[in-house]
């Protein structure tokens, strides 16, 4: 593949791939990480190009993961995520070696940003302490929720230093002083590394931390993370739209297939149309209004909503099975909205917006 711009059939390689994983993934029977190697074997995680042609493939190949498998997405995701941290922040020696490995999928990249989300947006402020030691700080504190958390990931974790400053660090889940906390029981994504860590004195070398500027961190990495979440949302739909219209065209003519038929297309329309400003807003990433990222994003979650919501309706009872992929489809597609930041954020920050805009 090239890893530049994968064509339709490279994505198609990559959606026919994580189709045919996607139940054991699910069911805890398969590792997630041999979908990352899998990704990283064929080029697609390093950062090739500028800014946008990486947000512009990020978008692409994550819609096709997450047709499949929100849950090899999502991982996959986490992955993107902090390799653009790297990429954006180039990193001192100590860690090109680690950049490498992240593009190749061999190790994890775990992005712990939601208390940052929460904090720069007017929340709670972020619950690590960084405190200045020589060569470098110690954290102290929780993260209380980051996927990825495999041995030997890499984390990126926002901390807050006591001069109220706040700074970006990358560590290692093997360093000392870190403890992840015991699994706790999804709806779905059970097989993500999802969990929580405490960080006790843990060290971290000068040469780690990515920025002390958190604030100017995320507006940098904002609109590729609000794209790629959008993506993920985008894939799902297309799961459920293309189950939706196989279920139709197996239930044969009748008024019921007539209703459905009108929804279908017009859910296909809505597809389009999503796909089509998520492509605008990476080729012009730095030309683009900040609030449109977010606008899009939350377009996208509405889309992925009313989708599985017609595929269950097209399956029926069948699409209630727990083993089925319309039900796997439903309970992943209930976590999206809660991604950091969560709809409520985005809708929040929106409405800001508009009315800042108003005064």
């Amino acid at each position: 593949m090239t890893p530049t711009s994968p064509t339709a059939a490279e994505l198609m390689q990559v959606h026919e791939h994580f189709t045919a994983t996607a139940a054991a993934v699910d069911a805890g029977t398969q590792d997630v990480r041999e979908g990352l190697r899998w990704l990283g074997d064929r080029g697609l995680l390093r950062p090739v190009g500028d800014r946008t042609a990486r947000v512009g493939r990020a978008v692409r190949l994550l819609r096709a993961v997450a047709a499949a498998s929100l849950a090899d997405a999502f991982v996959a995701w986490s992955q993107t995520m902090v390799v653009e941290y790297l990429t954006c922040c180039p990193p001192e020696p100590e860690l090109v070696g680690v950049l490498a490995d992240l593009g190749a999928g061999v190790l994890p990249g775990a992005t712990a940003l939601a208390p940052a989300i929460a904090d720069a947006g007017g929340g709670a402020p972020v619950p690590v302490l960084a405190e200045q030691v020589a060569g470098g700080w110690t954290l102290t504190g929780p993260i209380p929720w980051a996927s990825n958390l495999f041995p030997d990931a890499v984390v990126v974790v926002p901390a807050r230093a006591r001069d109220g400053g706040r700074l970006v660090a990358a560590l290692r889940l093997g360093a000392p002083g870190v403890h992840v906390g015991p699994a706790v029981p999804l709806l779905a994504l059970n097989s993500t590394g999802t969990s929580s860590i405490e960080l006790d004195s843990t060290p971290v070398t000068a040469g780690a931390v990515l920025t002390r500027d958190l604030l100017a961190f995320l507006s940098l990495c904002r609109p590729t993370m609000l794209l790629t979440q959008a993506a993920l949302a985008l894939g799902v739909a297309d799961g459920a739209i293309a189950s939706t219209a196989e279920a139709s065209a197996a239930a044969g003519s009748g008024p019921v297939t007539v209703v459905l038929g009108e929804d279908h297309r017009a859910l296909e329309a809505h597809r389009d149309a999503v796909a089509d400003e998520l492509a605008a807003l990476a080729a012009g990433l730095d030309a683009a209004e900040p609030t449109a990222f977010a606008l899009a994003r939350i377009d996208a979650l509405h889309l992925a909503a009313r989708a599985v919501e017609l595929e269950g309706l097209a399956h029926g009872g069948t699409g209630f099975q727990a083993s089925s992929a319309s039900s796997r489809r439903r309970r992943e597609a209930a976590f999206l909205p809660l991604q950091a930041p969560t709809l409520l954020q985005l809708r929040a920050a929106a409405a800001a917006a508009a009315q800042h805009r108003n005064q």
